[in-house]
């Protein structure tokens, strides 16, 4: 039955992989001359994607929380696996900050650049500057950017520390930082959301998952008046007592 429900899944990805394709060239043609309108063009689309791409793979997720985050929003979420890029974009318009090695993943790739994804390689401290640069433009121009400060994703028990830079890109547009927590809600330890050791196991594991439940709590948004450390670590501790807090709970403590 699994294999069967991924079979189906595939075929009709390939449909919505297609359809969305088209519609990012479209964007980047029609708008190539108005970088403005292709950013709206294309946060519009990108949020449907999710939220297809949710549909697709039978995620299903419950809100806590205030949803309506400010234009230009530095959003920030705990990583446990690729369900979590499905979901907050089904939930914000916006825009993602994602590591340098999807850049050459086939088929993801052409969707993050056709998305305008911002990569970035850790590896290369002088790209540091570009990045809190790209980002900054972003949200200067009130398009909230959804990144993973912790780098590497989790089981979903616990949060890593955040990495402080990106935050420097709030700090300097004195936007808003805006906390996130995703809880995945599927007896299974790990969650099948977590990446694992494989990602093609990983995507196969969704693929053959008749649901996934998740529930995505909206934390108070943080100031930016502080220096990038102070965000990065206010921001941390917001998420990781929350995250640390329900799996306790689940576990019976």
């Amino acid at each position: 039955m699994g294999y069967c429900l991924a079979v189906f899944r595939i075929g009709t990805y390939i449909v919505v992989f297609g359809v969305f394709v088209f519609v990012g060239v479209c964007g980047h043609v029609l708008f190539f001359m108005s970088p403005q309108r292709l950013l709206k063009w294309i946060s519009f689309f990108a949020q449907w994607w999710a939220r297809v791409t949710c549909m697709v793979l039978n995620i299903q997720f419950h809100i806590e929380g205030d949803l309506c985050a400010k234009p230009g929003s530095l959003i920030v979420a705990n990583h446990v696996g690729s369900p979590d890029i499905f979901i907050l974009g089904a939930c914000f318009k916006g825009f993602f900050v994602s590591k340098a090695e999807i850049a050459d993943w086939p088929f993801f790739s052409w969707l993050a650049r056709l998305g305008m994804t911002i990569f970035t390689d850790r590896s290369k401290r002088h790209q540091v500057k570009a990045i809190i640069k790209d980002i900054g433009e972003r949200l200067n121009a009130d398009h909230s950017v959804i990144l993973f400060p912790e780098a590497q994703a989790t089981d979903g028990t616990d949060v890593v520390p955040f990495k402080s830079a990106v935050f420097e890109s709030a700090v300097l547009t004195k936007r808003p930082v805006l906390p996130v927590v995703i809880r995945y809600h599927d007896g299974h330890k790990p969650t099948i959301a977590h990446y694992g050791d494989s990602f093609i196991r990983h995507l196969f594991t969704l693929l053959k998952a008749p649901r996934l439940k998740a529930t995505v709590m909206i934390l108070p948004e943080i100031s930016a008046e502080l220096n990038r450390q102070a965000l990065a670590e206010k921001s941390y501790r917001a998420i990781r007592v929350k995250v640390v807090d329900t799996s306790k709970t689940q576990i019976g403590y």
